[in-house]
């Protein structure tokens, strides 16, 4: 056969080849980026330093960030490049990126962040995440009024951020994941929506009764790994209007923390193809009000926790995997019969009885799961020592149980120790609880599940990822 001729059909199939490769090429970049989900109709708190509910906290994550991001190996640097510790994990060294920027092209330094953390200190419109500043030298003195922000445990310069604990904190680059250290901008507090300066991959283009809608920071600095042009969020006041946006496919993703599952739609969405579960750091527990003294006795504490049955809270009410946040196995008949004889022996040594008027149990309003979760510890205890409880969601009167949920924010079940600690022991604020039965003899606390997060998610969605906080991060997302 001629050699001429060969060529020639040679050359032809491998243009058709590098052809048929950019058409791919050029269809697979064709693919819409623009991510679609719902949120509740709203007023959102766009302040990372006092924002007080997951839905804000779900715009914040992707309009700011700081120094780490929480995974389950633990920090990912993110603003930083390197972060050092002395060996006795006091004493920290930050240096950051040379490329931060703000979304209105500005630097972002070190000065950046302690101007943030100062301002912080001297607000008090700030969220009870403040605690987490505390930490570090001086801070908590500031914050009160009874030292000058010059004597605050960090020095900034350049890209260099030191800083001294006044405690040992092993997993401070964790802590740093926390919104409460994010950068802020002063200007901000005169900004509508629509011009906040933001640091994150996104920042707001619109924000109207019916949508809210976020584009990419062309200023980020890894904007270029950044593959959603858009996301735009429809606001729906009705929850179960906006599940059903999801089975219609208006939108690609439903759940925490951007809308909450409906509870009556639990069971129904666990049957979905679409349902992802993650493991997060949540954790529940039933506080008790200092005022009632026999409640908050070690040995009664016992056994109402005894009763508990925080694996039947995670398979039945949560409907997943949540597990008790300590091993705590099904209450059997004998652990039943053992705890009530011991709980009316404690009754009449302390010269107990119980008031005309029922005791208030308080749960948060429109939180149904929460409520349920409640109910169920609740029945436990009515069963069991036939106390008169009943349950409210408003605060017209001291409740002496509250049901409580903690978004972690770490991996270490130590720092869950740190934050009950520091909020009802306010005599003491150092870390002193140190291990399970600590826990339970010196808190006036009943610990329950850590509760995992259940959302629904269409196959189109790609890079999908819930960190141990229950934050979804959309810079990490594309669209197949």
């Amino acid at each position: 056969m001629n050699k001429n001729f060969l060529f020639f059909i040679s050359l032809i199939f491998t243009i058709s080849i590098f052809t048929s490769c950019g058409a791919k090429e050029e269809k697979k970049e064709a693919i819409e980026q623009i991510f679609y989900t719902v949120m509740p109709k709203k007023t959102f708190t766009l302040n990372p330093h006092s924002y007080s509910d997951e839905n804000s906290r779900a715009l914040i994550m992707q309009l700011w960030e700081g120094i780490t991001e929480l995974k389950d190996s633990g920090a990912r640097l993110i603003s930083a490049k390197k972060i050092e510790h002395s060996e006795d994990f006091k004493k920290w060294t930050v240096i950051l990126r040379d490329d931060l920027k703000w979304s209105d092209g500005k630097k972002i330094d070190a000065q950046s962040f302690l101007d943030s953390w100062l301002a912080v200190l001297e607000s008090k419109d700030v969220s009870e995440e403040v605690y987490r500043l505390f930490v570090i030298e001086n801070a908590e003195n500031i914050y009160l009024k009874k030292s000058s922000a010059s004597n605050l445990g960090v020095s900034a310069t350049g890209n260099t951020l030191n800083i001294v604990l006044n405690t040992p904190v092993e997993n401070f680059d964790e802590w740093l994941s926390n919104p409460i250290f994010f950068p802020t901008r002063e200007e901000n507090k005169f900004l509508k929506p629509e011009n906040l300066i933001v640091n994150a991959a996104f920042k707001i283009a619109e924000l109207n009764e019916q949508n809210l809608i976020l584009e990419k920071n062309q200023d980020y600095w890894d904007s270029q790994n950044t593959r959603l042009k858009k996301v735009n969020i429809s606001l729906v006041e009705d929850k179960i209007m906006a599940y059903e946006m999801f089975p219609r496919l208006e939108i690609d993703f439903f759940g925490s923390p951007f809308y909450r599952l409906p509870f009556e739609r639990r069971k129904q969405a666990n049957s979905l193809p679409e349902k992802v579960e993650f493991e997060t750091n949540k954790y529940s527990y039933i506080s008790f009000s200092a005022d009632n003294a026999f409640f908050n006795l070690a040995e009664v504490k016992k056994e109402l926790y005894a009763v508990t049955d925080p694996e039947f809270m995670g398979k039945v009410i949560v409907q997943n995997s949540s597990p008790s946040i300590f091993p705590h196995e099904h209450p059997s008949s004998k652990i039943i019969e053992e705890a009530s004889d011991k709980f009316l022996k404690l009754k009449e040594k302390n010269k107990i009885s119980y008031p005309d008027e029922a005791y208030i149990a308080y749960s948060e309003p429109n939180k149904t799961l929460e409520k349920k979760l409640l109910i169920s510890t609740l029945k436990d205890w009515i069963g069991q020592f036939k106390m008169p409880i009943r349950v409210k969601s408003s605060l017209d009167i001291s409740p002496t149980f509250s049901f409580n949920t903690y978004l972690l924010g770490t991996n270490n079940l130590k720092d869950f120790y740190y934050y009950i600690n520091y909020k009802y022991q306010n005599s003491n604020k150092k870390l002193l609880i140190k291990n399970e039965e600590e826990f339970l003899e010196k808190l006036p606390v009943i610990p329950l599940n850590k509760i995992y997060t259940t959302v629904l998610v269409h196959s189109n969605v790609q890079g999908l990822y819930m960190s141990p906080s229950g934050d979804v991060y959309l810079k990490y997302v594309y669209m197949k």
